[in-house]
């Protein structure tokens, strides 16, 4: 219970030092045809999940997932704060608990995610459980890139996250809809996903140096 408080007081000062630090970046976001703020499950890389979780703190109806983990602690009590609902559980196909609950927020409008290479990695390899929500509700997957134009990288992580430093620019692209066919192979729609969210990555850095 003690260990559990202390990740709780570390989870309320990183969402005090992001309330603070949002207040001064500069923000482009960028969406394809058709895409803004759509009832869907979005996806992004585990290191980008600062950037992202600022772009999309207007949205009235979102929630996320988090891990059960104590380290989850740490990213669910600002995602609460900044307004998500929160699930706790396993992003993996057989985290069904967690994968049940993001199916009655989807069917209640909301937009879902979490990033697809979390909580552990390894970095920049997806993992099937969203892809596994969005086939199974018949949902698009949106794609997120994102870019900051001055951050602090915490190399020591499994994922080298980035924390934009105060008043830099971000970039965020919404990439195209991606629906699942009942029957297409996880694994292939995984390799692609990879792809996009590289790709799109590349794009927000190229957006930032004009």
């Amino acid at each position: 219970m003690k260990e559990q408080k202390k990740y709780k007081i570390f989870g309320l000062l990183i969402y005090y030092i992001l309330r603070v630090l949002s207040r001064t970046y500069k923000v482009e976001k960028i969406s394809a045809e058709g895409v803004m703020d759509e009832n869907a499950v979005y996806v992004s890389w585990h290191n980008k999940i600062v950037p992202i979780t600022v772009i999309l703190d207007k949205l009235k109806k979102k929630a996320a997932l988090a891990s059960a983990s104590k380290d989850g602690e740490l990213i669910s009590v600002p995602l609460e704060k900044f307004g998500y609902k929160v699930v706790r559980g396993s992003s993996g196909r057989d985290g069904v608990k967690g994968l049940l609950e993001m199916v009655k927020f989807l069917k209640d409008g909301y937009i879902v995610g979490t990033p697809v290479d979390g909580p552990k990695g390894p970095v920049y390899k997806v993992k099937p459980g969203m892809l596994f929500l969005a086939q199974k509700s018949g949902k698009a997957i949106i794609p997120i890139g994102a870019a900051s134009k001055s951050k602090w990288v915490f190399s020591k992580t499994w994922d080298k996250i980035e924390l934009p430093k105060p008043f830099s620019k971000i970039v965020c692209i919404l990439g195209e809809p991606i629906y699942i066919k009942p029957d297409e192979d996880l694994r292939e729609v995984a390799e692609e996903v990879e792809e996009i969210l590289l790709n799109l990555d590349k794009r927000a850095m190229r957006r930032l140096e004009l």
